[in-house]
């Protein structure tokens, strides 16, 4: 039972002893050796412990839990983000595998690497997992686990493939949050992460970022009920004003309007936009790099970078090196 070898890899947050399933997942808690239970009657293994996180991190949990309870569908346009975020990966490489998709959200894109891999841990800190059980229960060789991915309790050296998407840049120490994912990689293990960039120069998207970044000085503490009708107008015409235009500019071989940052969202419904225009307001931290400011982590950590590319963020590629004899 892939739930059960999956269950193995995890130690009791509480005292570090193994966890097991006397029954089937989802039936009756896991427990670990010493008697401590961790529910799964909700669908997933719920190892977030009972004091609850607080400051940045429960701002940033329940900012990222609304979210994906509430954009919690399955969208057909996610296949084609999909096709960007995993541009640099031949899934053929994870066969036999054991992943984890940490900081899974609703399970966007665990469903395109679940059929891919041997075993997969979904994991999130927030509330989100509601939606990625809901959303991953057809997937026999899928786990999905409530926890912090700075202090999830697996055995370091233990995972093939740490996919981490969107979320060490609302991390108060991203680089912390990467040394803990790395930590868990196995010999010639991979990571493939995506993190937002900024331009080294002035031009249109800096200034996009700095009137965005002006403004989210305000929605950041804005209820989420209310910055979600909120949301509605900002997308509204930064997907008239920019992404129309610049689809408009493209077709024209008009260079000034092709050159409109947003290119991404050309051809996707405007509901896309939408859900990352929330995201993008109501997230309490959000940081940016230029690649020499992340190359660094990669060769402190004895990674050999194996593809990077900058396309509104930066997509990076990296595997450990086996150890030598």
């Amino acid at each position: 039972m892939v739930h059960r070898r999956l269950l193995e890899l995890f130690a009791c947050p509480r005292c570090g002893t193994g966890l097991v399933i006397e029954d089937g997942f989802g039936t009756l808690p896991a427990v670990c050796a010493r008697g401590h239970r961790f529910p799964t009657d909700q669908g997933y293994l719920d190892l977030s412990g009972e004091a609850a996180p607080d400051g940045t991190t429960a701002r940033t949990f329940e900012s990222f839990g609304y979210e994906w309870n509430t954009f919690d569908d399955v969208r057909e346009e996610d296949a084609q983000f999909a096709q960007v975020y995993f541009r640099d990966l031949d899934m053929q490489t994870l066969h036999g595998k054991i992943g984890l998709d940490a900081g899974c959200g609703k399970g966007r894109y665990t469903r395109f690497l679940a059929p891919h891999l041997d075993a997969l841990v979904a994991l999130d800190g927030s509330s989100a997992v509601e939606a990625a059980a809901r959303n991953l229960g057809t997937y026999p060789n899928v786990l999905v686990v409530r926890s912090d991915l700075r202090t999830v309790p697996v055995a370091p050296g233990s995972i093939d493939f740490v996919t981490c998407l969107g979320v060490l840049h609302h991390l108060e120490d991203p680089r912390a949050g990467f040394r803990s994912l790395v930590r868990l990689l196995a010999p010639d293990g991979r990571i493939l992460l995506y993190l937002y960039s900024r331009p080294s120069e002035f031009g249109a998207r800096r200034l996009a970022l700095w009137a965005a970044g002006a403004f989210r000085a305000l929605t950041v503490r804005t209820p989420h009920r209310l910055l979600k009708l909120l949301s509605a107008p900002v997308a509204a015409l930064l997907y008239l004003g920019v992404v129309q235009l610049g689809a408009l500019g493209h077709r024209a071989g008009i260079g000034p309007l092709d050159r409109l940052p947003m290119a991404g969202y050309r051809g996707k419904p405007f509901r896309s936009l939408l859900l990352d225009t929330f995201d993008r307001l109501s997230a309490p931290v959000e940081h940016r790099y230029l690649w020499e400011e992340l190359a660094p982590w990669f060769e402190a950590e004895g990674l050999v970078v194996d593809a990077h590319r900058e396309e509104a963020g930066w997509f990076v590629l990296a595997h450990r090196a086996p150890e030598r004899a």
